[in-house]
């Protein structure tokens, strides 16, 4: 169930999701600046037959940042695609508990792993002053590799977000209407063209 339904709102969900969004919104507007540098390089590589280094590195940099970003936005949005059999066709219920599980036991613990080893990496960039190893490429490079632990806070924000809502789901006894098209679409159901069955679905086929 998409946290987006008026219906089922809990605040400090709500609260957590608006805090990555608008991060991750503010974030977005580094698209604009990407496609500049790309638009900038081409110009500079087929009309002056002279690309240069440190937009090459910066298009790399701007991308990965407004990747990372999107991750978090992407969870509280409940976009990520999925590849699933068994999802589809599970009980209200059983899905809500199948969400809190994988959010307990694969995505918070993959969360932490990359927190810890990427926090570390970045404080060494910045000991050392870390830099492109390339003569002309960019400094700081600890800049970017900050983004990292950063993004990895702002996911499990709207992980604990997702697993708060899906509790409470599964308190009120999975009572929420069905969706037509749940926020998280199936990949295989998308391929397949299948359709979650709706009440009146179930009384044709319980009549014929």
């Amino acid at each position: 169930m998409s946290s987006a339904n008026p219906q089922y709102r809990v605040p400090i969900a709500d609260f957590l999701n608006n805090i990555v969004r608008r991060i991750a919104e503010t974030a977005a507007w580094l698209n604009v600046l990407l496609i500049g540098v790309i638009l900038l390089q081409v110009v500079m590589r087929y009309g002056f037959n002279r690309g240069l280094v440190p937009l090459e590195e910066l298009m790399w940099h701007l991308y990965a940042v407004a990747f990372m970003f999107g991750m978090a936005y992407a969870i509280t949005n409940d976009s990520h695609i999925r590849v699933d059999i068994v999802h589809m066709s599970l009980p209200t219920k059983a899905k809500h508990i199948l969400e809190i599980s994988g959010i307990l036991l694969l995505l918070m613990p993959f969360l932490w792993i990359l927190f810890d080893h990427s926090i570390g990496w970045a404080w060494e960039a910045y000991r050392v002053n870390e830099s492109s190893a390339n003569p002309t490429g960019l400094p700081y490079r600890w800049i970017i590799k900050a983004i990292v632990p950063l993004t990895a806070v702002l996911m499990f924000m709207a992980a604990l977000a997702r697993l708060i809502l899906q509790v409470q789901l599964l308190r009120h006894h999975a009572r929420e209407p069905e969706e037509l098209v749940p926020g998280n679409v199936s990949m295989l159901r998308q391929f397949f063209h299948l359709q979650p069955c709706t009440p009146d679905d179930k009384q044709d086929r319980q009549e014929g």
